[in-house]
């Protein structure tokens, strides 16, 4: 049942992808833009239905479920206090609010937290690791 979901999520993202790449293709859109929208969106989504089936799975679990859910509201948050919005002049050929300027930078900042927590935790576990 886990490969056919799997199986079928792939090619849903395939073909988001290829929608992307067309729209690409046209110069009229920035797909990489609306594609990191896109694909937050189902993120969400994936990460709300996950948290619903293993809180039903295992009500025990609920906490460290909660704790993980404050703390990516924690670095989303951050990100979007970092976040700006005053390069949406910049981008003339396409219609970019403000608004959407600093979504698009909290994203790229909550990415770049993640990727510096992830690195963080490597480096732990492995000094950890070294001293044990």
């Amino acid at each position: 049942m886990r490969e056919k979901v799997s199986s079928m999520a792939m090619y849903i993202l395939i073909a988001i992808s290829a929608v992307l790449f067309v729209m690409s293709m046209s110069g009229n859109v920035d797909p990489i833009l609306y594609g990191s929208y896109v694909f937050f969106g189902i993120g969400i989504v994936v990460t709300l239905i996950g948290a619903v089936v293993g809180v039903i799975a295992d009500p025990s679990g609920i906490k460290e479920m909660l704790i993980g859910i404050v703390g990516m509201v924690i670095v989303f948050v951050a990100g979007w206090v970092l976040a700006d919005g005053s390069d949406a002049v910049n981008y003339t050929t396409i219609d970019l609010s403000e608004g959407m300027s600093r979504f698009s930078g909290m994203l790229l900042y909550s990415i770049y937290i993640l990727f510096g927590a992830s690195i963080l935790t490597v480096l732990f576990s492995w000094i950890h690791g070294l001293t044990r």
